[in-house]
């Protein structure tokens, strides 16, 4: 690390991602402490490669970042805070940490602490921020996550809506991001009390595979039971829903968009596809376009009557006007049929 940088690392910055991290940590980290560590976080940033970065680091600031990083590998390691790991999960599985509210809500069974750290909600979906920590430190552990969760409300049942685990934090914690599909869509806004339950968390062994690993089974993994429970009030944002019933055809294969909701922090398209179509199921590749915003499909799941869904990179404030869905072409098995479907329809 450069002498330049060592005397720019304080609370004057005006990096996001420094203010961030300075922010969750208020301290200030000794330039020692951060030149052993640049290695070790140069690392990972270097072996992370998300389709679509949100991280643009400038000429002649990876060092403060790479340090700054490594300054909350160590603190976190030192005082049991996991905050500064949200910061490394990318696209809409950040959610929770940048528009959530805090919740810091912890639970311990058997020495395995479980913390609701925040959650956020909107018309699409709601997002948990959960970390775990075994406080036992037992050996034999190489990694833990916590993205089982339950989650009911006075509508029901929460269905599972993907999640994305952290890079851990040595063998012994790691923070999660589990998202849930409310049992009513579009989600109303307003105050929610939510019922949250981590059933189980797992945990990963150092045990070496044995030879016939595939024929016996052989899994590092072994789930832990609980269960930790949590019970808050939350505040579900708003978002608009848009049902233009557009259709595109390409080759006698047509796609129509049935549903989109628009939230700020994510847009969710529901599809039909049909026509002549081979049998199986297809994922499409695409992106959303509305004003001067561009956003892609990065989570996908197979809904009723054949319905598929795929939320998008990010959301946009204000749904009115004009919009345009692309679906540049629809993958299976072993096919790839080209589009592009293109779909235009315009919000209220």
């Amino acid at each position: 690390m450069s002498t330049t940088d060592r005397h720019r690392i304080g609370p004057s910055h005006t990096d996001p991602l420094e203010a961030d991290l300075l922010g969750v940590f208020a301290v200030q980290p000794s330039p020692d402490v951060l030149e052993r560590l640049d290695e070790r976080i140069g690392h990972t940033l270097r072996a992370w490669a998300p389709p679509k970065p949100r991280l643009r680091l400038r000429p002649g600031r990876r060092a403060g970042v790479i340090s700054l990083l490594a300054a909350a590998f160590l603190i976190a390691g030192a005082n049991g805070s996991l905050k500064a790991l949200y910061l490394l999960i990318n696209g809409p599985f950040d959610v929770p940490w940048h528009r959530g509210v805090e919740v810091n809500l912890s639970q311990t069974v058997d020495g395995y602490t479980v913390t609701i750290d925040r959650a956020y909600a909107d018309a699409t979906r709601l997002a948990l921020a959960i970390s775990v920590v075994d406080e036992r430190q037992r050996p034999g552990t190489t990694q833990v996550d916590a993205i089982a969760a339950t989650v009911t409300d006075a509508d029901g049942v929460y269905t599972s809506g993907g999640g994305a685990v952290s890079i851990p934090d040595g063998a012994f914690a790691a923070v999660n991001v589990a998202w849930k599909t409310p049992p009513v869509l579009p989600f109303p806004p307003g105050p929610r009390r939510l019922h949250v339950e981590v059933p189980f968390i797992s945990v990963r062994d150092d045990s070496i595979p044995p030879a016939d690993a595939d024929e016996v089974g052989w899994n590092p993994w072994h789930r832990v039971a609980g269960p930790w429970v949590f019970d808050f009030e939350l505040t579900v944002d708003g978002g608009t829903t848009i049902t233009p019933n557009t259709t595109a055809v390409v080759d006698g294969i047509r796609v129509s968009v049935r549903r989109l909701i628009a939230a700020p922090g994510v847009v969710r398209v529901e599809l039909q596809l049909d026509g002549d179509l081979p049998p199986g199921d297809w994922s499409p590749i695409g992106e959303v376009r509305h004003g001067n915003r561009v956003l892609h499909f990065v989570v996908g799941s197979l809904g009723a009557n054949g319905t598929v869904i795929y939320q998008t990179d990010g959301g946009v404030d204000n749904a009115s006007g004009p919009w345009t869905v692309t679906i540049d072409a629809l993958v299976g098995d072993d096919t790839r049929l080209v589009g592009p479907w293109v779909l235009e329809f315009t919000g209220p």
